[in-house]
């Protein structure tokens, strides 16, 4: 055939062919986001000022927004709202939603967007949390189960869908925890969720949501269980497992594949994935490892063999998650949105690899299997968030060592009471070597005989915490040399810091500290500087590739 002939007809199809449709690309997360927990923000203003107004209240969130968003590190916000704040009265009622502090904050997004036109634009994460934050007109409707721990066991109603948990890790206290599988809980947070779609779905600043609801105190798949709740002495001493186990046996009778498994955890967190996918479009849908779920048995379990490398040390708990990771990155599931795993526990000293199970290096481990997939459906990005704030917790959050120690590793003068309760008052004989200033011995502080009389000088600074975090944060990564990590492949979409960092490194941008790096060298660096490099290497890093910055 000549050559004119083929041209022909390859001009013919092209006019004939219908135009190509691009697919809308889902708006992602990318970079660092300012956390900002609204409910424990509002209580400190309270304790501060008693007779606060609700008006001061919202200009005091106003400035917040505002003061973050002028961060040069800072990517945009991540709210941790409670659904008994949004939703305090029942769907239908006059007052069944108050968005005034969510509001507040995407108009102060769209008006930093607005004067910064110029500049990438900031965007808002949502963290919506049900669990023990359910509201308590929805609590009211669910009958209890705890009939079932009490001696002789009272046997609750058939619809029985919540329980009454003490010393809970997350929050403590005593509080009531509806069932993952009730169904007047479940509809009632669709509900929710439909209506904060609904509010925020348009908004271009909203790029994400973090799946929730299977949960307790936070977004994490984590339950109370015997790792982080201590025996309930309401119920006679009985263990947070061995009321699963009853649990389980109550509302899955006859069904052998629930009994001392996760298995309905993992049914629940399924349906959780699905219900997000359908009621919202085009944003990120977050799924939160958490390495919380009960570990009911010693045997019988398997991860995916896809994410296997996240569990090191293999247990049902890990095996359940990464069960719920391995359905999450199946192409379409999630509805029409990208999709990101994130970790909550980052800190210097809990370096996952080969340690802990689902830390920050299984995250990695997901992005990075997922990232040559071809569906962007089934890539996962990846994220993860600091455990707290490198500022007020400098040695918990930053330092290379435990602090305390745990209590295997505890020398005989680290004698902690148990009236203990805050850092605060733990004995500086607890207070390891990696943890004080260069130059300082443990023998110099002695005569202080608690962490509260140290002067701050002989502690290692929030600078160098930071960068600790940082190093553990980038280790595995393109970037990682940046922060004196071993350079590697794995992709990093996003990070959440607390907001309390970002405004001390403000306060502090020209106050300078040394910080020594991996190999010893000591250069000194700000707070501020060190978020701002952080910022420029994880946009460079981020997927997918088409979507980074130039």
């Amino acid at each position: 055939m000549g050559c004119s002939v083929r041209l022909a007809l390859v001009l013919s199809f092209l006019v004939l062919a219908p135009p190509l449709v691009a697919q809308p690309v889902s708006r992602r997360p990318q970079g660092i986001y300012a956390v900002v927990n609204i409910e424990e923000n509002i209580k400190k203003e309270q304790v501060a000022n008693p007779s606060i107004t609700p008006a001061e209240l919202q200009a005091y969130f106003v400035g917040l927004y505002q003061n973050l968003l002028g961060n040069s590190a800072v990517s945009g916000l991540a709210l941790w709202v409670n659904w008994n704040v949004l939703n305090p009265n029942p769907p239908g009622s006059a007052d069944a939603y108050d968005w005034t502090y969510v509001d507040d904050a995407f108009s102060q997004a769209a008006a930093w967007n607005s004067h910064n036109a110029g500049i990438a634009p900031k965007t808002i994460q949502l963290v919506p949390l049900p669990g023990f934050q359910t509201p308590q007109w929805l609590l009211a409707q669910i009958p209890s189960c705890d009939g079932l721990f009490q001696s002789p066991i009272q046997s609750p109603p058939a619809t029985c869908g919540k329980v009454t948990v003490a010393g809970f890790v997350e929050g403590r206290g005593v509080r009531e925890l509806p069932m993952p599988w009730n169904a007047v809980y479940k509809n009632a947070w669709r509900t929710f969720l439909t209506a904060l779609a609904a509010r925020y779905q348009a908004n271009p600043a909203f790029v994400s949501i973090s799946v929730a609801g299977p949960t307790a105190s936070s977004e994490e798949m984590i339950l109370p269980d015997n790792a982080n709740t201590p025996a309930q002495s309401q119920f006679g001493g009985l263990e947070p497992n061995a009321m699963w186990l009853k649990l389980l046996a109550f509302h899955y009778p006859m069904k052998p594949a629930y009994e001392r498994s996760d298995q309905a955890f993992i049914d629940e967190w399924e349906a959780a994935i699905d219900m997000y996918g359908e009621i919202f479009r085009g944003v990120t849908l977050v799924a939160t490892t958490g390495a919380g779920l009960p570990n009911l048995a010693a045997r019988g379990f398997a991860a995916p063999s896809e994410f296997s490398e996240a569990c090191p040390r293999p247990n049902m708990d890990c095996a359940a998650e990464t069960t719920i990771l391995s359905y999450f990155a199946k192409p379409g599931v999630g509805g029409g949105n990208a999709k990101a795993a994130q970790e909550d526990g980052m800190e210097a000293a809990r370096v996952s690899q080969g340690q802990f199970n689902l830390g920050v290096d299984g995250i990695k481990v997901v992005a990075r299997n997922t990232a040559q997939l071809k569906a962007p459906s089934a890539q996962i990005l990846g994220g993860a968030q600091f455990n707290s704030s490198f500022t007020n917790f400098t040695l918990t959050e930053g330092c290379t060592s435990r602090f305390p120690p745990p209590p295997a590793a505890r020398p005989a003068e680290c004698s902690i009471p148990s009236t203990c309760t805050i850092q605060m008052c733990i004995p500086v004989a607890c207070i390891p070597q990696a943890c004080l200033a260069p130059g300082v011995a443990q023998a110099d502080l002695a005569s202080f005989n608690t962490l509260k009389n140290v002067p701050k000088k002989d502690l290692i600074s929030p600078e160098q915490a930071v960068y600790n975090v940082l190093k553990v944060f980038f280790d595995g990564t393109a970037a990682a040399t940046s922060f004196g990590g071993t350079q590697g492949a794995a992709p990093f979409n996003y990070l959440q810091i607390y907001a309390v960092d970002f405004q001390y490194a403000e306060a502090h941008a020209r106050a300078s500290q040394p910080v020594v790096q991996t190999g010893g060298a000591s250069v000194s660096l700000s707070a501020q500087d060190l978020l701002n490099l952080a910022r420029q290497k994880l946009l460079a890093i981020g997927e997918p590739a088409s979507l980074r910055p130039e």
